[in-house]
């Protein structure tokens, strides 16, 4: 038999396969970022005329985000209203907060303790610290310098002083300044009054919620193939503006920092092992697409396309479920800069020599927590400005060390990110119910976030 002519469209279709494949490969974003990094040190001027690529590429993502958001919550806090089990899943979802965050601070306290990064022993180590915190201008100071509290302190807030950030006034302004716990607070208030409204009613407008949700996921999709070539701009851009001066300084810090991050992540992973019902071993390649998104972006809000993915479609966890926790798990479980305010506190603690007491080791650890859950949306250097908070009750100055993590704050976002997604990953599948609906996964089907069609989400 003559075999039929090959169409043009089916031509097309394949090199649309293989560029998909090639540009979500793991291997391709690594050698991407490796390939930016070495861009940034020996090629500056050219790594930095790149920002305006990755800034496109996350204006792109940032885009679709908060669409993805508003349509995900309230089309599923409406769709759970309606759920006997909806009071379960928030208290287990308390619960999970809990978890994560006192299971943070231990391994985060633990792992600073023990290996001490703020312990400079060698002379010359210091006054090279010494010499990068005081060319950055003023601000900087000796390590030796006096610990007194600051010249002036911020004035003492109430409890409920950061009530009024978390409930928006004008809900099309806080949508306009992409304010995520204002319209999260929305969205789920919204979506319980829409669960009220008679299902003959409310069918239209969930269904058009349904249509946004799904052609955000598409969207996300088309921006995936950019991914390498965004890896690339982004990276390189990062090197050329920090050097690499401050990674050698840092180096015992940025070791803790990685430590505690491997161990939160590889406890994450076998909690997903744990529901799943799959090897471990699939588990961690069904993770790869979401910490490339991950590093590539340091953004977890960006990353919650691939969160749904993962746990929602390629382990087959209830969807319905899946998509109402992943928000409210970026916004509220942030184990990322609870990581970071309890090690950074720490490490500044044995940079100037304070001793600490078991008052100051529980302040660390509460405060942490609680200014942690208030850090969603905000940059880095705005969530890196939160640990004055904790210096200033140390009595520790908090202003040299800021332009120290400043620095080095590429790196350590990108560990406070991974972290975060991993941790909301195995929360949610901790909660959300398995979907027996569902057929069971192929397990030689490698999964990608791959452009999904109307019907299902690959």
């Amino acid at each position: 038999m003559s075999s039929l002519p090959v169409s043009e469209t089916q031509k097309q279709s394949g090199w649309n396969i293989s560029l998909r494949r090639i540009s979500q490969s793991p291997w391709t974003v690594i050698g991407s970022v490796v390939l930016g990094a070495l861009c940034g040190a020996y090629l500056p001027d050219f790594a930095k005329s790149l920002t305006p690529i990755s800034d496109a590429y996350l204006n792109l993502l940032k885009m679709v985000v908060l669409p993805l958001i508003v349509s995900a919550t309230v089309f599923s806090i409406k769709s759970m209203t309606r759920d006997p089990q909806t009071a379960a899943y928030l208290s287990r979802v308390v619960l999970a907060i809990v978890v994560v965050s006192v299971g943070t601070v231990l391994i985060a306290g633990v792992a600073t303790l023990l290996l001490k990064p703020g312990v400079i022993d060698n002379v010359q180590d210091r006054i090279e610290l010494g010499t990068v915190l005081n060319s950055r201008g003023n601000i900087g100071t000796d390590l030796q310098m006096t610990l007194a509290p600051p010249s002036q302190a911020a004035p003492s807030e109430g409890v409920f002083s950061g009530l009024l950030e978390l409930i928006p006034s004008n809900i099309f302004n806080s949508l306009s300044v992409g304010n995520t716990m204002q319209v999260l607070v929305f969205c789920l208030l919204f979506g319980i009054g829409i669960g009220r409204v008679p299902a003959a009613t409310s069918i239209s407008f969930a269904n058009a919620l349904e249509t946004i949700y799904r052609a955000c996921l598409i969207m996300t999709g088309w921006f995936n193939v950019l991914l390498p070539l965004a890896s690339f701009a982004i990276i390189a851009s990062q090197t050329a503006s920090t050097g690499i001066e401050p990674l050698m300084l840092m180096v015992g810090f940025i070791l803790t920092f990685s430590a505690a991050t491997a161990i939160i992540m590889a406890l994450s992973l076998l909690v997903v092992w744990l529901r799943g019902g799959e090897s471990l071993w699939a588990i961690f390649k069904a993770h790869q697409p979401l910490f490339m998104i991950a590093i590539a972006t340091r953004s977890s809000t960006a990353s919650i396309p691939w969160i749904i993915s993962l746990v929602g479609e390629r382990l087959r966890f209830n969807r319905v479920v899946v998509e109402m926790l992943v928000p409210l798990h970026v916004t509220m479980l942030r184990a990322g800069p609870i990581l970071l305010f309890v090690c950074g506190s720490l490490f500044i603690a044995q940079l100037y020599g304070r001793s600490l007491s078991a008052g100051d080791f529980v302040y660390i650890a509460g405060a942490s927590i609680l200014v942690g859950m208030t850090t969603a949306g905000m940059s880095g250097a705005v969530t890196l400005s939160q640990m004055a908070i904790l210096c200033a009750h140390l009595k520790l100055p908090f202003e040299a060390p800021f332009v120290l993590f400043l620095t080095i704050d590429a790196l350590t976002d990108t560990l406070r990110t991974l972290t975060i997604v991993s941790t909301i990953a195995a929360a949610t599948a901790a909660i959300a119910p398995r979907d027996q609906a569902q057929h069971p996964v192929d397990e030689s089907e490698e999964f990608a976030l791959n452009v999904p069609e109307p019907e299902a989400v690959r």
